[in-house]
Parts: structure tokens; sequence; C-alpha cells
């Protein structure tokens, strides 16, 4: 038998070729294009080089760095851009801490010309890495500042933060209609919004909660000292509506379930006793925890994604498929995405936020965050706790994972992280919830997300950006 063998860069040229023919495929990816500049490298997929500040003139305002080759970059497209940097101490470091526009770029010098400060002040320090963002990825624009929802909606509202759900269209109702649970409270209530334009919203049910805590009682989703479940999906299906949960049960283990309204969105909702997910076996990748589904209508059936974690917490991505959303077969593959490297580095933060299909190639979306370097070596002795990784340390920022085989296998957007939410906005200024939807009209497409507030209660937020055809 002859032996094969292949050389590093034989299996990188294979690997590269491979992500190359799938990005270039007629897919409609509606975020595709770079938000974050974490390396020389342009590729956030590895930790590579940092960009490295060479030279400070605080004359001009202008820093000389040690620009990539064939840099993103450039004085045409800068304008959606900032540059960040951190505080150069523990905790503080992470590329996001100070904030400057961009006023214009000499590629031939290298040198940066820096605009307007938006967070933190003065400037970088010579050998200090730097970061650069993406204001308006893909070009969606965050027209407004402010949330877009105010937990004053509700009089029974009492959680600190909104977890946003979903939205859907109910012809009954002939409203929008957004599905939203307290959050950062022991017991979690579930309530609605609704709207007629996607811009302006209102209470819907009277202000009252369409699911309560003391409904879930009967329902192996909860537990007697553990919060209540979360919807995290809505599904219209033969005339009924689908409420996909995730709760902890009795044991400490979560799982997914799903309630049921034969009227409106709003309910009246019957939930299913049993788990339709549930968690593995001892020593299972997902052992400890289901949660977060996503679902979407697939050839004849529906196909589910979901976030499972096993007891060291590392969390991957398993898919289950169904023809009446009740009864699901879990893949044989799972899990089907288990990578945790560069902007993903971190074991958790996992939950899929996105489903988007077209024939057998299908684009999730799924939330990473970048790891902190641990250990006592980095807390006690060196004192750098926290401060080896630039650029969404510990921050959650969504990407793409593309499959053109079903949901066997899926290779990572070269781009990824494709979605960041905006530092120098106070509603959003420190990371990403794990939920999006995104709704196409003729003439916009609205993209309503979670955001949070790194003050006010370091609160999670509904916002809208929008971007025109």
């Amino acid at each position: 038998m002859k032996t094969i063998q292949f050389s590093v860069i034989s299996i990188l040229f294979l690997l590269y070729s491979c992500t190359e023919q799938i990005d270039k495929q007629d897919f409609n990816s509606f975020l595709d294009e770079p938000c974050m500049i974490v390396n020389y490298e342009q590729d956030n997929t590895v930790e590579g080089e940092y960009i490295i500040v060479e030279e400070i003139n605080i004359q001009d305002s202008s820093i000389t760095i040690k620009m990539p080759e064939n840099f993103f970059l450039n004085n045409s497209n800068l304008s959606n851009w900032m540059i960040g940097w951190g505080n150069d101490q523990p905790l503080y470091d992470a590329g996001v801490e100070n904030l400057r526009t961009i006023s214009g770029i000499d590629i031939s010098k290298k040198i940066i010309r820096l605009g307007n400060i938006v967070r933190g002040n003065g400037f970088p320090q010579i050998n200090q890495r730097i970061v650069f963002w993406n204001q308006n990825p893909s070009g969606f624009v965050n027209k407004s500042k402010k949330p877009i929802i105010d937990p004053k909606f509700w009089p029974e509202f009492t959680g600190k933060s909104v977890s946003f759900g979903s939205i859907e269209y109910d012809s009954i109702l002939k409203k929008w209609i957004m599905i939203v649970n307290e959050c950062d409270t022991s017991k979690v209530q579930i309530y609605a919004a609704m709207s007629g334009d996607l811009h302006n919203w209102e209470p819907a049910n009277d202000g009252k909660p369409i699911l309560k805590a003391e409904d879930f009682k009967s329902c192996k989703l909860t537990s007697s000292t553990i919060a209540t479940p979360v919807v995290s999906d809505i599904v219209r299906f033969n005339n009924k509506w689908f409420l996909f949960l995730d709760g902890f049960n009795d044991k400490g283990k979560r799982t997914i379930g799903i309630a049921i309204s034969e009227n409106s969105i709003l309910g009246p909702y019957k939930i299913t006793e049993d788990p339709i997910i549930t968690t593995g076996k001892n020593g299972a990748w997902n052992e400890e925890a289901c949660f977060y589904a996503k679902v979407k209508k697939h050839k004849e059936g529906f196909i589910l994604f979901y976030d499972g974690k096993n007891k060291e917490g590392l969390e991957r991505i398993g898919m289950a498929t169904s023809f009446d959303l009740i009864s699901w077969t879990e893949s044989a593959n799972n899990p089907i995405i288990e990578q945790h490297t560069g902007w993903r580095s971190a074991i958790g933060t996992s939950e899929p936020c996105n489903i988007e299909i077209k024939g057998d190639s299908i684009q999730l979306m799924i939330a990473g965050a970048k790891e902190f370097k641990m250990g006592a070596w980095h807390h006690y002795i060196t004192k750098r706790m926290y401060m080896d990784k630039s650029g969404n340390v510990n921050d959650t920022q969504l990407g793409i994972y593309l499959s053109t085989d079903g949901g066997k296998t899926f290779t990572a957007h070269k781009n990824n992280p494709v979605f960041t939410n905006d530092y120098s906005n106070i509603s959003e200024n420190d990371h990403l919830g794990g939920n999006l939807k995104l709704i196409k009209t003729d003439s916009l497409d609205y993209l309503f997300y979670q955001g949070k507030s790194s003050s006010d209660g370091l609160k999670y937020n509904i916002m809208l950006r929008e971007r025109k055809h």
C-alpha cells in the first residue's frame, strides 16, 4: 500500500480553494463584508500578527502603522469605519475602549489620519495594538441610536433587560408582532409588541404577558428553582403558531420545547409537556444543555439548529429535522459545527441567530467570542490578565457558516465575523446578544438585533438597522 503525503502548504491550499469555491457561489448573503480587522492577515480566523502603531504625529492627528498588504480599507470606503485601541491595563485592552473615526488613509506611506473621538480619548501609543471596526456592516445603518422597545410598555415587566425572541406578521391582527422575554430576573414572562411599519412599536395583548411564569408549572422545561423558559423563534405552520422555547428542568438540564396557538400569534398557547430536543447521555457533546433553537422551512419539512453544551462548558451546534415541528430527528453528524478558533476561540457562545436556505446550500449565522488568557500566570504573576488578545475579547459577535451538502458539513465565511455591534453607541457598546431577525421589503431591509449597553445596569436592548435596496 502506498502512503500519500501532503505538505502543510498543500493542505492549506486545499482548504483555501474549498472556501473560495463556497464564497463564489450564487448565494445571497445579506452580511458578507468585513466588520472587524484585528490582524495583519486580515482574516480574524487565526491570531496572526497584530496591527501595531509605529509612529504618532499629534500635530496632524495621524499614526503610522504596520499596514497589511492589500489593505481592505481605503479612501473610498473608510467612512463606515473606526479605529480602536485599549487602555493598556487589565480588563480594558480589547481594542474598543477608545475609538476615533478615520478621516483619511495614505496607503503608500502607511498613514492613518484620525478623525473625531467617539469613545474614550487621546491617541494610541507606539507599539500598541489597534483594531478597525465597521459601524455599518454590509450597508446596514442604525439611523437611531436608541432602542426601539421600551420595557415600560408592559406594566408587569420586572426584568432589567429585554431579551429578543423574534418578529412575524400576523394576518389576523394585520400587524407585525415582536415576541420578547424578561431578562435578568428570577422569573421570566413572555410579552409582545406590535407595529404597522416596523419603526413604531406599542404594547400588544393590552400590555399583559402572552405567557406567564405560572403557565409553565406542569411543563418539563422548568423547575421550581430555576427561571422559566425563553422564546428563541416563532414559526407559522398549518394555520398554527409555534413558539420555540428553552428552559431548565428539575435536574438542571436545559432543553427545548414548544408552545402552540391555533388562533393569533398572541395566543392562547398550549405548552407541550415534554421537550422536543433534550440533552444527550453522560459524556455526550450536549449532555448539559440544548438551547436557542432557530427553525426554517427546508424542502418538504423543517430544519432546526441549536446550541449544545457539555460538562466542560464547550458549546457546539447541533441540527435536527422535522415534518410537523413536533417530532424531531437529530442529525447523525451532530455536532455539525465544532470550530472554536480566532474570533470564536472562547468555548462558550455559539447561539444560532439566522438561517438562509437556497437549494442544498444552507447559510447559518452563529455567535462567537474571543477567549481571555486565563490562569495564575496571567492573573497574578505577569499582571497582564486579559491583555494578550485584541478585538471582541469575551464580546459576542456574529459570523456565517455555509453548507453546500444539506447541512452535513459547514465552512466558515472568509470575512467572519460579519456583524458586530457599534461600540460608539452607548445602547449597544458592550456586545451583541444571541438573536437577530432580517425582514425584507420592496425598498428596505430591516435588521433587528440585541445589543448590550455598558451603562444603566448593563442592559440588553433591541436595536434596528436598515439598508436601502
